[in-house]
């Protein structure tokens, strides 16, 4: 009877441990293909079909490649990819919580990474964000297996996952010299033979692509959109990890105090805790250097710091968190939990609802996905061979040519000279399809044609599409308006009153 009881209640853990990480997996399913591609995306169709012939780290092109040959090109078929791997993700966090520390652990931070709506974002985005996460998780678990067994399986099995991640994006980078820094870090200098050419050799691994490496890496040098991270621009990565771009001023500040109140227990219980400490210092290693690094990189040299790239480094972070809620004492755990498990879930409802935190230094290089078959079908309709296309954020050019299947050849981006220079470090020069109000006056055309966006759909239009629609609006007379669910089309034509 004891037996069956025992046989029993492993039956019913084992049944709640499925059900659990189907809920994370149906999550990540939910409204896959509902959207449209973004900008980014378009970019993905392209380098995909040719995976050689850009200077990203080649190994998610070549694999989207392939998948493009079995199921085609859809919203929902190219992004199953990334759903995949953040899922994969979601599993290797749990052993690996259940390594370092115990089976809570695990559990917990599975399910904080599981439900947070920054790992949801790029589970539903065809890029190489959750491939390089699943990459970094698994090559971490190996590197820790190698330090304690000290195998040359484990070692082996590192030096390809390594060699992946790295040709899977530059990110990875990062890691990987932390991942050296800390067996230094360790062993104090007193290296094994075997160690040192387990680096060596992921090290050379990459130098086959090192010519294309360094041509993106002087291209970004020269100038790029990423803007030169802040103070507070640590804060705004702690906090997308917990609660994405999803959150609000509120959301924020709990997250950011339950953050608190958990590391101080972690550090309260690790101190504690002696046998614990090596496992947690290998957590906040993982977690504060390469994230330390990328920022004083881009202080002074150029910017990288880009949270959806940091993205690898975000499972530590989760695991120091877990650990400090085990440190907790049960009324202030079990409190705790009743505050951040409703926060990750208003942040999910917001992500699934489209809803966004509209500062821009809280999602940089992201934006909600927009509605972009509607507006294609509606210029394809309406738009006169003397009439002219302009846009007032190129981010939707890309998308727009895709669903129109290269229809506009002929389109202009229209800016405001005084906003790109403050946002880009590259400037951009008059020429080609960039319009300016300098140049508007020499067309020839019968109706002009302006699309603009809210990205941060809070129902106001961007600093530079406003800047641009009060100078149309003072020197054109405009005829129409019609919105596409945070997607503007200004129609206008020449005042001869």
């Amino acid at each position: 009877m004891k037996r069956f009881q025992i046989r029993n209640f492993c039956s019913i853990r084992r049944g709640l441990f499925i059900l659990f990480f189907t809920i994370l997996f149906l999550l990540r399913l939910y409204k896959l293909g509902s959207h449209d591609f973004w900008y980014d995306e378009i970019f993905t169709i392209s380098y995909a079909k040719y995976p050689w012939s850009n200077w990203n780290a080649p190994f998610y092109w070549i694999f989207l490649h392939f998948w493009i040959k079995l199921f085609g090109i859809s919203e929902f078929s190219l992004r199953f990819p990334s759903l995949i791997f953040s899922f994969l993700s979601v599993i290797l966090i749990f052993f690996l919580g259940r390594n370092l520390f115990n089976k809570r652990v695990g559990i917990c931070a599975a399910l904080i990474m599981g439900v947070s709506p920054f790992h949801l974002w790029y589970a539903q985005e065809a890029r190489d964000y959750s491939m390089l996460l699943f990459f970094g998780l698994l090559s971490s678990l190996l590197f820790y297996k190698a330090l304690r067994k000290g195998e040359n399986r484990q070692w082996l099995l590192f030096i390809l996952v390594s060699f992946l991640g790295i040709y899977t994006n530059y990110f990875y980078i990062f890691l990987f010299f932390t991942q050296f820094l800390y067996l230094v870090f360790l062993k104090k200098l007193r290296l094994k033979f075997k160690e040192v050419i387990v680096f060596l050799i992921i090290a050379l691994s990459f130098s086959f692509y090192l010519p294309r490496f360094l041509s993106k890496f002087y291209y970004v040098w020269e100038g790029f959109w990423i803007s030169e991270p802040q103070w507070n621009s640590l804060a705004i990565t702690l906090e997308n990890f917990i609660l994405g771009y999803n959150g609000f001023p509120l959301l924020y500040f709990l997250s950011n105090m339950l953050t608190g109140l958990f590391f101080i227990s972690v550090l309260a219980g690790v101190y504690k805790k002696k046998e614990l400490r090596q496992n947690f210092a290998f957590c906040l290693f993982l977690f504060f250097v390469p994230i330390s690094t990328a920022f004083v990189f881009s202080k002074v040299f150029f910017s990288v710091y880009l949270d959806r790239g940091l993205i690898i480094f975000s499972p530590y972070f989760y695991l120091i968190l877990s650990l400090g809620i085990g440190f907790c004492k049960k009324p202030v755990r079990n409190l705790g939990l009743c505050v951040l498990i409703p926060l990750l879930f208003i942040s999910d409802y917001r992500y699934f609802n489209n809803k966004i935190y509209p500062p821009l230094i809280h999602h940089r290089g992201a934006y909600i996905k927009k509605p972009i078959r509607p507006i294609a079908e509606f210029l394809k309709d309406n738009i006169g061979q003397e009439d002219i296309l302009a846009f007032t954020n190129e981010s939707i050019i890309p998308s727009l040519q895709f669903y129109t299947k290269g229809e506009f050849r002929f389109f202009y981006y229209f800016f405001d000279p005084g906003f790109p220079d403050g946002s880009w470090q590259r400037p951009i020069r008059e020429s080609g399809n960039y319009l300016t109000f300098n140049r508007i006056n020499n067309l020839k055309f019968k109706r002009l044609w302006v699309i603009s966006s809210d990205w941060a759909r809070d129902g106001r239009l961007d600093d530079n599409s406003q800047s641009v629609k009060t100078w149309l609006d003072t020197n054109f007379r405009l005829e129409f308006i019609k919105e596409f669910d945070g997607l503007w089309i200004f129609r206008y034509v020449r005042d001869n009153s």
